[in-house]
């Protein structure tokens, strides 16, 4: 922060309807090296107070009622870190002890002075007052500072993960046309699966950084629902289940009771899951057995997910749900990962008023982990929403109609083809205008448009889409590398059905093209 930035030194400011007496403590105080003003009444004090103030004192003969709301809501106007010091002054000041609590509820910094009042009592104890207001002061510009560099930071993220998303896109779509084609020479089929497995392991970390950021700001709104623990565990299991064989490993799932009503958001339920799975997966370097459990203890749902594999030292286990923390920080990093897993599962789990704790007997004793959460009250649980496990697209038996509105030539060359080879018909546009003008010469079944488009922004051209063909319903799908709550608002508000963030499963986009 820039010096010219910051407020000047704080000032006292006196409070009494005695003009001699706001004279002399001013003088008093001035002699002494303290900045002070006189005000008259606590209105007038209310008009002038801001953050410059560091201390009000007060005298007994101007603390009149009807004035106290006008202080009061001035002292809401104050910045958030602010307690603004009061020293009351009365001739029994014994007496106005017993009211100070009402008279100011939300104060936790008076101080009471008795009449009559020496000079360097009143002094010392305004001198003591601005102290603690610099020292808020200087706790509110860390606060400002760091909220700030959080906010710098999450930007940062967001624009990274746009700018990763970008070159992932075609890799995706290239992965999948090599699977279309039905090679069978082992060596490229072994090829095509690694890159396929690199290109998810890229997506899922990219993910949870933009996940732990909106966690943090407390961005994350739970989509509740009735739903059984089981189901969801039995869902996020099939997820993790062909990284886990393709590293030699074995999943193995027990549930304690038939069934474990929950009240919950069942997408971040199987995240919650999948994120300790994957983490066994990553700390278990021999194949192995990975245990999944569920369970309940009193009115708690228990998910406990235990491996064989590096374990850690006891000491630890509070430290492993830090960010960006590594247990075993090795150059070999053969596990990968961000160091961020945990943290979106602690996060998760609290969210949900919930928590989890980890434990370990050492190194190379593996690790268990244990999650706990409410269960619910009243009405048996039905099924995990559709969009915790989004059941398996099938190749839309129609074939359809498609433009693809793209500046990328990389991401519009190969999603083209692999709309070809889905059995599609496919026309590309470089930019919105051209986009347009191809969907207004033949509207087709469904346009597949970035939102980052030069000239005329995606945003724009559905907008001029749904103006211009108002009754000739094409499907309108819009592709970004932003994946905030605000960006898929923004896009339905221009008119799209859908919003797909990039790279897109094969099974996402052709659920988007089914509609």
């Amino acid at each position: 922060m820039k010096a010219e930035a910051l407020p000047r030194a704080p000032l006292a400011r006196i409070v009494s309807s005695n003009a001699g007496d706001n004279e002399l403590a001013i003088s008093f105080l001035r002699s002494n090296g303290v900045d002070a003003r006189a005000d008259s009444s606590l209105r007038e004090a209310a008009a002038a107070l801001d953050e410059s103030c560091g201390c009000l004192v007060i005298a007994e003969d101007a603390l009149v009622e009807e004035e106290l709301p006008a202080l009061r809501e001035a002292f809401v106007r104050l910045p958030r870190w602010s307690d603004l010091p009061l020293v009351l002054v009365a001739h029994d000041a014994g007496a106005l002890a017993v009211i100070a609590g009402q008279l100011f509820p939300d104060s936790g910094n008076v101080t009471l002075l008795g009449r009559p009042l020496a000079p360097m009592t009143l002094v010392s104890a305004v001198q003591m007052a601005l102290r603690a207001a610099a020292r808020q002061r200087e706790i509110g510009e860390m606060l400002a500072e760091r909220g700030e560099a959080v906010r710098l930071r999450d930007e940062f993220l967001a624009m990274l993960a746009h700018e990763l998303r970008n070159p992932l896109a075609p890799m995706r779509h290239a992965v999948e046309i090599i699977r279309l084609q039905k090679i069978e020479q082992p060596i490229l089929k072994e090829s095509a699966a690694i890159l396929g497995r690199q290109v998810d392991h890229i997506v899922r970390m990219v993910d949870d950084l933009m996940d732990v950021a909106r966690l943090e700001r407390g961005k994350v709104a739970l989509q509740r629902a009735r739903v059984d623990l089981n189901s969801v565990v039995t869902a996020a299991v099939e997820t993790c289940l062909p990284q886990a064989q393709a590293h030699g490993h074995r999943i193995s799932l027990h549930f304690g009771t038939r069934e474990l009503p929950m009240d919950a958001d069942a997408v971040r339920l199987e995240q919650i899951i999948c994120n300790l799975v994957n983490n066994a997966i990553k700390y278990s370097e021999e194949p192995d057995e990975i245990c999944v459990e569920t369970g309940s203890e009193g009115a708690e749902a228990l998910i406990t997910v235990r491996d064989r594999g590096q374990g850690f030292e006891p000491g630890v286990a509070a430290k492993l749900f830090t960010p960006f923390l590594q247990v075993n920080p090795t150059l070999a990093r053969s596990g990968g990962g961000l160091g961020i897993g945990l943290t979106i599962v602690q996060r998760l789990a609290e969210l949900h008023g919930g928590s989890v704790i980890a434990s370990s007997e050492g190194p190379g004793n593996g690790a268990r982990f244990v999650v706990r959460l409410p269960l619910a009250v009243g009405e048996e649980a039905g099924p995990a929403p559709a969009q915790a496990r989004p059941a398996p697209a099938s190749a839309a038996k129609k074939r359809l109609s498609v433009v693809v509105i793209e500046d990328n030539k990389d991401i519009r060359h190969t999603l083209g083809t692999l709309l070809t080879l889905l059995g599609h018909e496919v026309r590309t546009a470089p930019d919105g205008k051209r986009g347009t003008d191809l969907i207004l010469a033949a509207p087709p079944d469904v346009a597949l448009v970035d939102i980052g488009l030069p000239g005329l922004s995606g945003y724009d051209v559905a907008r001029e889409i749904r103006k211009q063909l108002p009754t000739n319903r094409v499907r309108l799908i819009a592709l970004t590398g932003y994946g905030q709550a605000s960006d898929r608002e923004r896009a339905f508000a221009a008119g799209f059905d859908a919003h797909l963030l990039k790279p897109i499963p094969v099974d996402a986009l052709e659920r988007a093209l089914a509609g």
